[in-house]
């Protein structure tokens, strides 16, 4: 693909609002992923939360294996995978299994994870997150890149005091080399940001409130990066496949768009924090306004296009992960949308980027 094309993703939070239920959120988010690989999107991304109605998936590993079997061509990438609370060598294991069986389709997000009730329903101090976030991390990586694992760190040990082994050796490998491709999630943090510019990774971006300042963030990424020693087109490749987190709904019209949408969306942002974690801010504001901040892309198929088209322009980013399902959207419009999206919004821009390109020559 083209820099000069989109990419896009879709995204699943496996919202649970009081009128549907745990078991529909789960296999609604299956059937998303499945329709999505048929349309010719080419990620998928799976939200990792746990104890809480806005996300039920705790282990993101365990529903993107399971969608695994089912997919082609889509890539099928955790957003994120909270690194400080889960145990590096597990991790490891688990997602080189699902690069395996998946047949290299793997992206891997992480992230550091932000909900204090997460940290306390697993027993781990927050004030330890940044640490167990590195170790974690460098434990992956070792195992990924050398076949093996020898790490004693502050809070992680690989492997355990014992004498049975020295190192660990990791089984299987994932297919993807020198390893799958890291991604990180940036929800609040510039420093975030700056950390996948200084490591050379892509990264996937909140919802935000201006396309404006999207912008400002990928020069930000430019000049971290180049700081850091990375090529000019080394840094263009990694924004290239970066992304940014909208909230998407396409429909008849505009007016018809924002009636079907408004409902679960602002479900999703009355819970307070909910806004800050999709990089809206905590500033509430009404539906109306969002869409005026362009936090959301909604209206006929026409309309969609236009608006990616000058998102595009503005922001220079490379792909675009769609939230169609916000706040538990009824299924049957969910896929008409995705359905819309591919078959009559993304010829647009196909047609719309070659038409420029033949003016150009």
């Amino acid at each position: 693909m083209s820099q000069d094309n989109l990419h896009f993703g879709i995204f699943c939070l496996t919202n649970v609002p009081e009128w549907s239920n745990e078991r529909e959120a789960v296999h609604k988010g299956i059937e998303q992923i499945n329709l999505a690989d048929k349309l010719g999107f080419e990620e998928a991304w799976v939200a990792e939360h746990n104890a809480r109605r806005y996300g039920i998936i705790s282990s993101s590993q365990m529903l993107l294996a399971s969608v695994a079997g089912t997919t082609k061509n889509i890539r099928l990438g955790s957003g994120v995978t909270r690194l400080p609370m889960n145990h590096p060598l597990k991790l490891a294991e688990d997602f080189s299994l699902l690069d395996v069986i998946s047949d290299g389709r793997l992206n891997f997000g992480i992230g550091k994870a932000y909900d204090l009730l997460e940290f306390q329903a697993y027993g781990i101090d927050p004030e330890e997150r940044d640490e167990r976030y590195q170790e974690t991390f460098e434990i992956i990586m070792q195992g990924w890149t050398e076949g093996k694992i020898n790490y004693k760190g502050k809070h992680f040990q690989v492997p355990g005091p014992g004498e049975h082994a020295e190192e660990i050796q990791l089984m299987p490998m994932p297919l993807q080399k020198p390893h799958p491709p890291v991604y990180i999630m940036v929800s609040k943090t510039e420093e975030s940001l700056r950390y996948a510019a200084r490591e050379g990774f892509a990264f996937v971006l909140g919802q935000m409130p201006t396309w404006e300042e999207m912008a400002h963030l990928v020069n930000i990424y430019r000049e971290e990066a180049r700081a850091a020693g990375f090529s000019y087109d080394a840094i263009d490749a990694n924004i290239a496949r970066s992304s940014q987190l909208k909230a998407i709904h396409v429909s008849d019209d505009h007016a018809t768009a924002a009636k079907e949408y408004e409902h679960g969306l602002m479900w999703y942002l009355n819970i307070l924090s909910n806004r800050a974690k999709v990089g809206l801010g905590l500033t509430e504001l009404n539906f109306q306004e969002y869409v005026d901040k362009g936090a959301i892309l909604l209206g006929s198929s026409d309309d969609v296009a236009q608006q990616l088209e000058d998102y595009k322009k503005v922001t220079g980013i490379g792909g675009l992960v769609g939230w169609f399902d916000a706040g538990s959207q009824p299924q049957e419009q969910v896929l008409r949308s995705m359905t819309k999206f591919a078959e009559e919004v993304r010829p647009q821009l196909t047609s719309r980027t070659s038409a420029v390109e033949t003016a150009q020559a």
